[in-house]
């Protein structure tokens, strides 16, 4: 479902990724772990063609440069800080519906899914920093996309936020959704994912401990 062939990233003069390479089936559910700085978010970036750089991603056989638009579709994607300036949350989904071409019905599905029915239409601007995360949740959920990336999902969540992004993700896992989490929550990549990709100075690396389930890299032929 995620191919990605020796992808390199440089920004103003650093090179954040570093020939990564890697395979995410369809269906997996995958945890990129790695200190602050070691090039998570930029990866997932890569992946959604935010970013300009080397190498090649494909999501679903295609690639996320040239057909950026198709990939987009097939992907849902939580920031770590989601800003939806002074909208109320029922007007952030509407607004998504419209541009997605989603049947308008699902809002209220979604706003109940991620807890937040009783306030849709309350402005996001009062929000707690827990809610807005919520909302990106149903906004990342609402064309039910087969890929999902989540860039450090749970970390404005409260208790019962957490247990809810849990069960969210387990549905999805359930559902057959290829999952990709850029985490440094022990607790959450490990109840939450198949495998671990560790991320250290924009490369993949072996495992920190033998405990951990990292897939080896580089695959046959590929550069280390």
């Amino acid at each position: 479902m995620i191919a990605a062939r020796d992808v390199r990233l440089v920004l103003e003069g650093r090179t954040i990724l570093d020939g990564v390479s890697f395979d995410v089936a369809r269906g997996e559910s995958i945890a990129l772990v790695g200190a602050n700085g070691s090039g998570k978010t930029s990866m997932l970036r890569c992946l959604l063609g935010f970013v300009p750089f080397a190498g090649r991603v494909t999501i679903e056989g295609h690639d996320v440069v040239r057909d950026g638009v198709v990939v987009r579709s097939l992907v849902g994607y939580v920031p770590q800080r989601a800003a939806f300036g002074d909208a109320s949350a029922a007007e952030v989904l509407a607004f998504v519906a419209t541009l997605r071409r989603i049947e308008p019905r699902r809002i209220d599905v979604m706003l109940d899914l991620v807890g937040l029915a009783a306030h849709a239409r309350d402005r996001v601007r009062t929000f707690s920093g827990g809610m807005v995360q919520r909302l990106a949740l149903a906004v990342a959920l609402l064309p039910d996309p087969p890929v999902v990336l989540f860039d450090e999902p749970s970390a404005n969540l409260d208790r019962d936020g957490q247990r809810l992004f849990y069960d969210l993700v387990a549905r999805l896992r359930a559902g057959g959704h290829t999952l990709l989490l850029a985490s440094h929550r022990r607790e959450e990549v490990e109840s939450l994912t198949d495998r671990l990709l560790h991320v250290d100075w924009g490369r993949l690396v072996a495992a920190p401990t033998p405990s951990a389930r990292v897939v080896p890299f580089p695959a046959r032929g590929e550069r280390r």
